[in-house]
């Protein structure tokens, strides 16, 4: 797992660490450590929205949830600044929570009367997981897309507890390949589906081999026609 994310630019060079945070009754409070290796100041402004998933596409709304501090900052070139992540009270789910903490650069706004030009911003979402009191863990199902008009079309469903990530999504078949796409995060209970260009007649039977944080998995899919 990654533990720092660099954003670089003309006119912006953040490190952030780590760029990803878990909460937990063990792990109440997370610290963020944001450097600006740049020339200029840097000013963020930091945002919370829940994140869910739901018939396959992504939601996020603004949230009160989680206490980020502090809200704004200022950093100096070549300065540090710290973020504390936490909860504003504890959790009672069984199923883990998820959402993107946002940090936007506001510095242009600041700059707009002093610095010519166009002023490069960024927006960063670090993904925030809130773990429940569930103990399952993720439980996934590989398959053929249920009531789907597309027959070249792979879902994969999370029954579990926990988000899963997908590292790695392929379709075989004989002298024929193709990848789907890595990086995704399927929440806990929720899915993701993916279609893909119909191969050759020669390819045959297809077999789709997905390799998640949760382990590897592989499903057949029918030979068409059936």
């Amino acid at each position: 797992m990654a533990v720092g994310g660099l954003l670089t630019s003309a006119a912006v060079a953040v490190t952030i660490t780590p760029v990803k945070v878990e909460l937990s009754s063990a792990n109440p409070v997370v610290t963020i450590t944001v450097t600006n290796d740049a020339d200029l100041p840097l000013t963020l402004q930091q945002q919370v929205l829940a994140w869910t998933q739901v018939n396959g596409e992504v939601h996020l709304e603004e949230s009160t949830d989680l206490l980020v501090a502090p809200a704004i900052a200022k950093i100096e070139p070549r300065g540090t600044q710290i973020f504390r992540v936490t909860q504003r009270r504890p959790t009672v789910a069984v199923t883990e929570r998820a959402y993107r903490l946002v940090l936007d650069d506001v510095s242009a706004i600041e700059r707009q009367s002093e610095v010519n030009g166009v002023n490069v911003v960024f927006s960063h979402r670090l993904p925030v997981f809130v773990a429940g009191t569930g103990k399952i863990g993720p439980k996934l199902h590989l398959g053929k897309c249920p009531n789907s008009a597309e027959p070249d079309c792979v879902r994969l469903e999370n029954d579990g507890d926990q988000y899963v990530q997908v590292r790695t999504l392929i379709v075989n078949g004989r002298n024929w390949q193709q990848d789907l796409g890595a990086g995704n995060r399927i929440l806990a209970g929720a899915w993701m589906q993916w279609t893909f260009a119909p191969p050759p007649v020669s390819a045959g039977r297809l077999t789709i081999t997905a390799v998640t944080s949760a382990g590897r998995m592989s499903f057949k899919l029918p030979s068409p026609g059936l």
